[in-house]
């Protein structure tokens, strides 16, 4: 005989959530930041101006005119206009009986999620540096002469700080580690010991997983109906007949026509048109934040740029063998330059604020944030944009 006495046993529930891994932010860490506009709370656009005369000098003669020339100051803004928020119900009954705080707990996360978005917008700037360096494919046998490249860009732009960063991704990371692990030197044995590198060549590292990705989609045939292409997880279908599935986008008369319907909708996800229909749900929400795209690149191209992806996976299924994704141009953009550059400017940092619905037993709990990001010229020529292709990586 066997005895059965569970159903007297009784369930158990944790008194908190499981942890939930965030990406690590760095912005605050690599930007000059300033919270408000230039230490005040108003207003929407930073100006700043650079002079402009010759590099070059005129040899004087004791005596006589010296030549007089026309100066020239040219301002660019930073507008301060990226907008983004989060927000979530809470009835007073749930919290009453829930074992944690909600409100406490996904407000946390609100604030986190809004964060992870400054910093994808800050990284993006390193498509905006100075210089840039395309590496191909990244290894060991080539990790020196890449940072080597670092400094002499920022040394052919005068840049002679020393309080330099690196944000590399964990793929790069992954081969520096192994390609200093490997040396019998002091540095060397350190990360073997510790298994990460914190310094290295003057640069402090910092890792993460919100860098860009960019990747170029070769279209110089035209699409065939049912033909796809996906984008970190999104899928946009080719129709000879736009219907009303989400991602569908027209076949046009030609390649060229087809590009820029794609491009349209990646721009415009949340925009029903005659040649797109609108996408939904997570897909529209990580479109409109994160993804852009450029078109006639190189003629034949789409360009689809992704912020804050890190890795940023692409496929098709394109009938005509030359449409692909190229993968000599999925590339991983890592950003190095000088602690100041770019620049950073938050006007309402992350907050929670509760709202009592009105008509309910319980409130609204609503988290917004506020900023803009401006690469200046003084900024671009203290950043390196450091190019690795991407296509054998997964997210």
């Amino acid at each position: 005989m066997a005895n059965s006495l569970s159903a007297s046993f009784p369930e158990i529930r944790a008194g908190k959530q499981q942890t939930t891994f965030f990406k690590e932010n760095v912005a605050m860490k690599i930007c000059k930041f300033e919270q408000g506009l230039e230490g005040k709370k108003y207003g929407d656009t930073l100006n700043r101006t650079y002079s402009s005369i010759s590099n070059y000098v005129d040899p004087y003669t004791r005596g006589t005119a010296i030549s007089i020339q026309d100066i020239t100051d040219t301002a660019e803004q930073l507008i301060i206009n990226k907008e983004y928020a989060q927000g979530f119900y809470v009835d007073e009954h749930d919290d009453i009986q829930s074992m944690y705080s909600a409100a406490l707990e996904y407000g946390k996360k609100t604030g986190e999620y809004l964060s992870n978005q400054v910093d994808a917008d800050v990284l993006a700037e390193a498509v905006n540096a100075g210089s840039s360096i395309t590496v191909g494919t990244l290894a060991t046998t080539n990790i020196i002469s890449t940072l080597a490249g670092v400094n002499q860009a920022l040394a052919k732009k005068n840049i002679t700080s020393k309080d330099r960063y690196a944000v590399i991704s964990p793929e790069f990371e992954s081969i520096l580690v192994q390609y200093v692990e490997n040396k019998a030197t002091v540095k060397g044995d350190q990360v073997g010991m510790n298994g990460y590198l914190l310094s290295f060549m003057g640069y402090d590292f910092y890792v993460s997983n919100q860098l860009t990705a960019t990747a170029n989609l070769e279209l110089a045939n035209d699409v065939t109906d049912t033909d796809t292409v996906t984008i970190a997880g999104i899928t946009f279908t080719f129709v000879a007949s736009i219907g009303t599935t989400a991602g569908n986008v027209l076949a046009g008369a030609d390649a060229a026509a087809s590009r820029v319907n794609l491009a349209a909708l990646i721009n415009a996800p949340g925009t029903t048109t005659t040649t797109g229909v609108a996408l939904t749900g997570d897909s529209l929400k990580l479109c409109r934040a994160r993804l852009s795209a450029v078109n006639n690149i190189a003629g034949t191209q789409v360009e689809v740029k992704g912020r804050g992806l890190g890795v940023m996976v692409v496929s098709e299924t394109l009938t005509h063998a030359s449409n692909i994704w190229t993968a000599a141009d999925q590339l991983q953009h890592n950003l190095f330059g000088v602690k100041g550059n770019p620049y950073l400017i938050i006007q309402r940092m992350p907050k929670v604020v509760e709202r009592p619905v009105q008509d309910k037993m319980g409130s609204n709990y609503l988290n917004t944030v506020l900023y803009g990001v401006k690469t200046f010229t003084d900024n671009s020529n203290a950043m390196v944009d450091v190019k690795i292709q991407q296509s054998a990586f997964t997210a």
